[in-house]
């Protein structure tokens, strides 16, 4: 600012403001240009004609679904493995007999409600069905799977990711609710009359209706509709219990603390600093430490927990009427337990629950096996040595490209074979079945006593990379080009006025038309004309606005940018510290207190995971420059949508092999001839 003072007051000011404008000027059109694209590319992602067009294929692959379960009705038409227990209770309440109930029946009866009420209906409409065999109660997942449960979990990611979803029915399912629904052990256990399919889709349901009743209203609309999105959220969050009783950690657990998290964040600001100290301190004030994950690392996560704990302290009254519902349903689940005297309802022998912390090992290469192709070019870009090309080239922040630190495996890698050593639980179940996938992990795993310990290294690795894909996202803040420094170049002042002469140029900046518009005509004169009035209106209004307009002003610059960061508010926000956190807890308590290891388990923990990760973000040279042709879009959509593709031919690749085994590669055991036994998950 003072060279710019000095220049102008110099002999040579004309030449050298010019040039000092005209940067001015350049800056400002890189300012605006590096911000709308930035908006635009956030708000509405690149997609090509061909992109548009695939929306419609979408639903056609959820066909494959009833596709699987006719393959299923034809080679195995009598009730297989669970079924056997399932399907003899379902046709006992079809009959009528509500008192009967199998003891070895470990789950409450959601299923089989669900059969009766859904087939009553189909018999009234139709005339039939009449008898449940086990064909019809294996409609009951096909019908969840293909139908209501993509159109809700599609509901539930247009509300996470604040799309507004106003495309046409038929294209209205994205690619990522076509592979959640392909997910392998969720589209095998589609075509058998299991509980796993109903469990997960009342959680999600659950989600929507929290979800709905946190939203922002009409005031005067809200207590109403409040009343009715809590009571619909709390029958559908007994019904989850009723399906399985570990969705007691989803439906209370999961949305209560993010419910809570988010009461927190709407009434409090963002602590700066990172000190321990300082953030209980600053916890006083209101202030939450809550990074993003992409830029948290191990201590993030521990402070997190003391800031939320801390600054949920100071209004518990508050923290606790937001959870009401929540605690209802606990309470209601604790009851269930006093008067069942233990969790499970049969077989408990086989499955009372205890403390299996493994499992929460084994989550990680099961997460990574199957999501890998998530994986791919994020990391790549951290782990890249050199410069990558265009075509690969992300533009991740610094705080991104992090190896796993040294300080962090130093504290979880010795936790991991602590765990290992003492918790290590085979339940007799998963040996004694060899036609499970996990008999033959566990076979590898106990081949040698050194083998589970060498499988560490592979869960915290594994681990790094999933909880890191929350954060494998460009979707975080403007770029630093978009911020108004103290030190940004200002508008030089306007230069002394020129000779009378050149003042009625017309030409002439703004800054010398207020010296015009104050020269007032003679007394006695004639008033000029009307169209000369009208000039003298518009010269007093430049002379008004101009120094409001200024195009290179600061203030205009902090005002483009007060509009930036209020769309970023409009914007998908990326997982926080205390997602993972929350996330974290509901996985562990739904499974550590299993003693069995079973991939069915870790469905719901997978959806949640993988419905919640940022959408993959593009490259950085779409982002900087948008592309415009067609040509262009198609290859930067392709950029985009290419590890969806990858991960839906890996599932149907997936799904092909262990359909084909479970269909046409039976044996049979010795003890049980002429039966034959199928492998499964």
């Amino acid at each position: 600012m003072a060279r710019l003072t000095s220049l102008h007051r110099s002999s040579s000011s004309s030449s050298e403001w010019d040039a000092d404008a005209e940067q001015a000027k350049l800056i400002w059109r890189m300012y605006m240009v590096t911000a709308a694209n930035y908006l635009d590319s956030m708000v509405n992602p690149i997609e090509s004609q061909r992109s548009r067009g695939a929306r419609w294929f979408v639903p056609f692959g959820l066909v494959l679904i009833p596709l699987w379960v006719s393959l299923v009705n034809k080679a195995v038409p009598e009730p297989y493995l669970d079924e056997v227990f399932h399907v003899p209770q379902a046709q006992a309440y079809w009959a009528h007999k509500w008192s009967q109930w199998d003891p070895k029946l470990t789950t409450p009866p959601g299923l089989y409600l669900c059969s009766y009420i859904l087939f009553s209906v189909v018999l009234l409409l139709r005339g039939s069905p009449t008898k449940l065999t086990p064909d019809v109660l294996r409609m009951t997942n096909v019908g969840a799977t293909s139908v209501i449960f993509p159109w809700r979990l599609q509901k539930l990611s247009d509300t996470i990711h604040r799309t507004m979803n106003t495309r046409p029915v038929g294209a209205n399912l994205n690619h990522t609710v076509l592979n959640i629904c392909l997910f392998p052990p969720l589209f095998f256990f589609s075509g058998l009359y299991y509980t796993d399919i109903l469990a997960l889709l009342v959680v999600v349901e659950t989600y929507n209706w929290d979800l709905k009743r946190d939203a922002e209203r009409d005031p005067e609309a809200a207590p109403r509709n409040r009343i009715w999105e809590t009571l619909g959220f709390l029958a559908f969050a007994l019904a989850a219990l009723v399906c399985r009783q570990t969705n007691i950690f989803w439906v209370s657990v999961f949305l209560g603390g993010l419910q809570v998290v988010r009461k927190i964040r709407k009434s409090a600001t963002p602590c700066q600093s990172s000190k321990v100290l300082t953030i209980v301190k600053q916890s006083q004030q209101n202030e939450v430490y809550d990074p993003l994950v992409s830029e948290a690392s191990l201590e993030d996560y521990y402070k997190t927990a003391i800031s939320l704990a801390a600054v949920g302290l100071r209004k518990p009254l508050t923290i606790l009427v937001s959870v009401v519902p929540h605690l209802i349903v606990l309470g209601v689940f604790g009851a269930f337990v006093l008067w069942n005297n233990g969790v499970v309802l049969g077989h408990k022998e086989f499955h009372s629950a205890g403390i299996h912390l493994a499992q929460m090992l084994y989550i990680w290469p099961y997460f990574a096996f199957f999501s890998w192709p998530l994986f791919v070019i994020p990391l790549v870009n951290i782990l890249a040595f050199k410069p990558l090309p265009k075509s690969l080239d992300l533009g991740l922040p610094p705080k991104q490209r992090n190896y796993p630190k040294l300080k962090a495996a130093l504290i979880v890698i010795p936790l991991m074979l602590t765990v290992v050593h003492f918790n290590t639980i085979v339940h007799p179940f998963t040996l004694a079945d060899n036609r499970h996938y996990v008999f033959y992990v566990f076979r590898i795993l106990l081949c040698h006593p050194a083998v589970k310990y060498a499988a560490v290294p592979i869960y915290f690795i594994c681990g790094w990379v999933v909880l890191s894909a929350f954060g494998f996202t460009t979707l975080q803040r403007p770029p630093k080009t978009l911020r108004v420094q103290q030190s940004a170049p200002a508008a030089p002042p306007a230069p002394a006025p020129a000779p009378a002469a050149k003042e009625s140029n017309t030409t002439s900046s703004p800054a010398r038309k207020p010296a015009q518009a104050h020269q007032q005509p003679p007394k006695g004169a004639k008033r000029p004309n009307r169209p000369n009035r009208k000039n003298d209106k518009k010269v007093e209004k430049t002379e008004k606005t101009a120094p409001v307009s200024d195009p290179h002003g600061p203030e205009v610059l902090a005002k483009v940018q007060q509009h930036i960061l209020t769309r970023q508010k409009e914007l998908p926000e990326p997982p926080r510290a205390s997602f993972v956190l929350i996330w974290l807890a509901a996985t562990a308590l739904s499974l550590i207190t299993a003693p069995l290891v079973e991939p069915r388990y870790f469905i719901i923990p997978w959806v949640m995971w993988r419905v919640h990760l940022p959408p993959l973000p593009c490259l950085l040279r779409d982002r900087e420059t948008r592309p415009r042709t067609e040509e262009a879009k198609r290859r930067a959509d392709f950029i985009i949508n290419a590890p969806k593709f990858v991960e839906t031919a890996w599932f149907l690749i997936i799904n092909l092999i262990t359909g084909y085994v479970f269909l046409y590669k039976g044996f049979e055991w010795p003890q049980e001839p002429g039966k034959v036994q199928r492998f499964m998950w």
